[in-house]
């Protein structure tokens, strides 16, 4: 048996059993592609079906195993009268059934009627190609099977979302003046609302489509996953959880993948002595400037209308800064949005988003999670590092004088402090196995010369050798994970460094795992990585 269909190149082999004036005769034909090959006891059953006399069973299994064709089985006979026959197979999972029809000898051929009705006796009832019964009985060879009905598999539902009807896309893009200057202060990053404002809307999950097996079998759909509106602090829900409005005015964001609306909390003069640290779970505005020694946190934004001067800042939203941030070496700023201020001198910044700077860095050592960018008249990064996952944009990088600079784009800082972990790990993992090889062959040449250890030199060496064994698989799965890195590294390639004046000698330049250093001042120019050569283009 063969069956039509399947796929364009595939069929099954098939056999052919003709009765001639010299005797009775068989022939074997291979299967096409994936198609399934004939067998011997499909053969044989057949033979016996068909009442042929003086047949040798091995004579017939090596011909069906070399497949061969005209192939003298028995001595002349005459042919059994018989009707024809209709056969009804179904797959396991009960979506395809298919006719196999086998032709009379000398009897009455299968009707359609007869067709129609084994199908039904078969539990075959829905999705039957009338069209395709006809072609089984008139138009395939004997015993090929044909598919003629087919179930509906269901259609699982819908998944329910969440439309957001505000802005959820923390990337600053600011605003480019007429003169060509950009204007980094007036950026809109405080997303305010008014009670009753719409926040968000559900669209509630499907539930699908049921299916049905030719047997007549429901399939039951995978109804969608319901979700609920993520509302957070000073928000309301409808009744019927699709509307989600904000119940007070302030500034909206998502904070822990919950809509939460922040109202203000403001400090009318500096953070010093006489307010001590201040912690916060909304957004919090400094009218005056961060002192020396003390800290601000909040989960919100932070902006000082004057200067952080040797504070510290932990903010989870974005941090503007009037007037700039002196670190004088003791600053730690860490920001999970963005950082705009008009100068960074000294201090430590990390940022989860863009780093966008009026005047310039000097001596300070930045981490931004997309991009770090100068502007003003000097738009000056000089001394320290300067890292982003995606591009420094500057007017000036370095100094005449040579000044060490290191910049760093293509890799998010937190990635790479990951592999610079990683690498650590493998080195004292390295050291240690190297350590513990050592000992072992100490011990071990103390047995060959003594001939037996002592039993505490033998627990020594046991536990030693499994040490070993672990050790080695530690190095081995470190080494692993540092090469998929290394690989990963490789393939970064859209970082990029931007300076419309000049790089000057004393700068490092590293993008992704390639880097340089500038020997000669450079003016007007765009840094990137072409199929892992550095690239100095024109400034764009």
């Amino acid at each position: 048996m063969s069956d039509i269909n399947s796929e364009m190149g595939n069929r099954d082999g098939f056999y052919r059993i003709e009765y001639r004036t010299d005797g009775v005769f068989l022939s074997v034909f291979a299967p096409v592609g994936s198609g399934r090959v004939v067998t011997a006891e499909t053969v044989l059953a057949e033979l016996l079906d068909r009442e042929v006399r003086g047949f040798d069973q091995n004579h017939i299994r090596h011909i069906v195993l070399r497949q061969e064709q005209n192939i003298l089985i028995a001595e002349p006979q005459q042919e059994v009268i018989r009707d024809g026959q209709v056969k009804v197979e179904t797959d396991r999972d009960g979506m395809k059934a298919y006719l196999i029809v086998f032709p009379p000898r000398g009897g009455q051929a299968v009707t359609f009627d007869v067709a129609m009705t084994a199908l039904e006796q078969a539990g075959v009832v829905h999705g039957i190609n009338e069209q395709l019964v006809q072609i089984a009985l008139n138009n395939v060879q004997p015993g090929q099977r044909v598919m003629v009905a087919e179930g509906q598999p269901a259609k699982d539902g819908i998944n329910a979302k969440i439309e957001y009807r505000f802005n959820t896309d923390t990337r600053i893009r600011p605003a480019e003046l007429e003169n060509g200057r950009v204007d980094f202060y007036n950026l809109n990053l405080i997303k305010n609302v008014q009670p009753g404002e719409i926040l968000a809307i559900r669209t509630p999950p499907t539930e699908g489509v049921p299916g049905k097996t030719v047997t007549g079998r429901e399939l039951r759909p995978k109804p969608g996953r319901d979700i609920r509106i993520p509302a957070g602090k000073n928000t309301s829900i409808s009744e019927d959880g699709s509307i989600l409005m904000a119940s007070t005015a302030g500034h909206v964001h998502i904070v822990n993948e919950k809509i939460m609306i922040d109202p203000v909390f403001e400090r009318k003069g500096d953070v010093d002595f006489s307010s001590g640290n201040l912690n916060f779970l909304g957004t919090i505005i400094v009218r005056g400037s961060i002192t020396y020694g003390f800290q601000v946190k909040c989960d919100g934004d932070l902006e000082v209308m004057g200067s952080i001067d040797g504070g510290s800042v932990f903010v989870g939203g974005n941090l503007t800064v009037r007037q700039g941030i002196q670190g004088q070496q003791k600053s730690v700023i860490d920001v999970k949005g963005n950082v705009i201020t008009r100068f960074i001198e000294n201090a430590t910044v990390k940022s989860g988003g863009d780093v966008i700077v009026g005047e310039g860095i000097m001596h300070s050592n930045i981490d931004a999670g997309r991009s770090i960018a100068v502007g003003g008249k000097k738009g000056l990064i000089v001394g320290g590092q300067c890292r982003s996952g995606e591009e420094i944009m500057a007017k000036n990088i370095g100094s005449p004088h040579s000044t060490l600079t290191e910049l760093e784009v293509g890799i998010r800082p937190e990635k790479r402090q990951i592999y610079n972990e990683l690498v650590k790990k493998l080195n004292e993992a390295t050291v240690n196995l190297d350590k513990t090889e050592k000992a072992v062959n100490v011990l071990k040449e103390w047995e060959r010369r003594q001939g037996k250890l002592p039993s505490e030199k033998q627990i020594l060496l046991f536990k030693l050798a499994q040490a070993q064994i672990q050790i080695q698989k530690d190095v081995e799965s470190l080494n692993r994970e540092k090469e998929s890195m290394d690989a990963e590294f490789v393939q970064i390639g859209n970082g990029r460094i931007r300076v419309s004046l000049r790089i000057y000698p004393g700068v490092n330049i590293r993008i992704g795992q390639f880097s340089t250093r500038v020997r000669d001042p450079i003016d007007f120019t765009t840094v990137y990585i072409d199929n892992g050569e550095f690239r100095f283009g024109p400034y764009s």
